[in-house]
């Protein structure tokens, strides 16, 4: 974010009261986030604190997209048995941080798809950055996490100005050609992007999440999360021209190809691979709407 723009951003929120205020079991999780040999009893514990959370990743866990066919009963068994260490903590976070909006009020906002946007970016991201050529091979839970929270700043949006969203949202529905940034901007003052950016850093979320929000629509950063923006650049666009019907394919995708190492098959074969599951995938959305 350049100077100017952030003092802008700044000002836009500063003057608002009405920030939600970071929930404190996502408190809790950002700190587990961070801490690769947290006990699992403490994950546990976090978990089981906020029964709502919890009810959540059981029902993620009992899900048709996790693929488990015995039925799970407590949150020790959705990580030992279906979710994992790391995923069950990003996607615990993301669920916590969601839940601090409020967005009835933006009638244009819908809940499935963001959660269908979120979910489907973290998922193809990560797939992505596996079969890519990269130094770093454990980069996966890292841009899953970016993909999950990638689009937060609308939620913020949603939440603070439901009524500029929703005529944004209403008129990009209308007419998908216009920008709906450019839209975000000319009626609330501020975008996704920015208003994102600010918050996951007032939250101090991992500086790979800001990163990327902050950055999403440039294409000259040479950050150290160059693979992070990329893979999660590259899933959100896919995912979103899928909702509008109008698919793109990986393979155009040549930037993305060239930064990241992969080759057209592999492209291909990463497409299947997630439209295999998207069905699923949109049944955990509605789950978590």
């Amino acid at each position: 974010m350049t100077e100017a723009c952030n003092e802008r951003v700044n000002d836009k929120f500063n003057r608002i009261t009405t920030l939600p205020p970071l929930p404190r079991t996502a408190s809790r999780l950002l700190k587990l986030i961070g801490d690769p040999d947290v006990e699992l009893e403490v994950v546990i514990e976090v978990i089981e604190q906020d029964p709502p959370l919890a009810a959540r990743i059981l029902g993620l866990a009992n899900s048709a997209y996790f693929g488990q066919v015995r039925e799970i009963n407590n949150v020790r068994e959705a990580i030992i048995r279906v979710l994992g260490m790391n995923l069950v903590k990003s996607l615990s976070l993301s669920i916590s941080m969601a839940s601090s909006f409020n967005i009835n009020a933006c009638r244009e906002f819908s809940v499935p798809e963001y959660w269908y946007t979120s979910l489907g970016s973290a998922a193809l991201a990560r797939m992505i950055v596996q079969r890519a050529s990269l130094p770093n091979a454990s980069l996966g839970d890292s841009v899953y996490l970016c993909g999950l929270l990638h689009n937060l700043g609308q939620l913020l949006l949603a939440n603070l100005f439901p009524v500029e969203l929703s005529i944004a949202l209403g008129d990009y529905r209308r007419d998908p050609e216009l920008d709906l940034f450019a839209l975000e901007r000319d009626i609330i003052g501020v975008d996704q992007w920015e208003s994102g950016e600010w918050l996951l850093r007032r939250w101090h979320l991992p500086e790979a999440v800001p990163e990327v929000v902050g950055n999403f629509t440039k294409r000259d950063y040479g950050g150290q999360y160059f693979c992070h923006l990329e893979s999660v650049r590259a899933a959100s666009h896919w995912i979103n021209a899928q909702i509008s019907n109008e698919p793109i394919t990986l393979s155009d995708n040549l930037d993305m190809q060239r930064v990241l190492g992969l080759e057209r098959q592999e492209c291909f074969n990463i497409e299947e691979r997630f439209l295999s599951q998207s069905d699923n995938l949109r049944a955990v959305a509605m789950l978590l709407s």
